[in-house]
């Protein structure tokens, strides 16, 4: 049985406003797997994309232009990605 690191490496940030044109910044995060090995490397593993604002409130990209808190009651639109990175890993 394989043994796996699990490191979350920042991978993008989005600015963001809300209706009342507050701005606020998500960031992006991609899990990538690490299988541990004393003698052999072996390449990473992408795993999920997790979405977080800058005061670490989890969101969800809900459709390319905005991102919605997870329990709904707000709405973020984006204004443009600072950085945007295929992958960390």
């Amino acid at each position: 049985m394989a043994t796996y690191e699990s490191v979350l490496q920042e991978t993008g940030r989005f600015d963001v406003v809300d209706a009342r044109e507050r701005a606020h910044t998500v960031i992006e995060s991609t899990e990538c797997l690490y299988r541990v090995s004393i003698s052999k490397r072996y390449p990473p593993i992408r795993g999920a994309v997790s979405y977080r604002l800058q005061d670490g409130t989890p969101v969800r990209r809900s459709h390319r232009g905005f991102f919605d808190t997870l329990d709904g009651l707000k709405r973020f639109f984006l204004v443009h990605a600072v950085e945007s990175h295929e992958s960390a890993c």
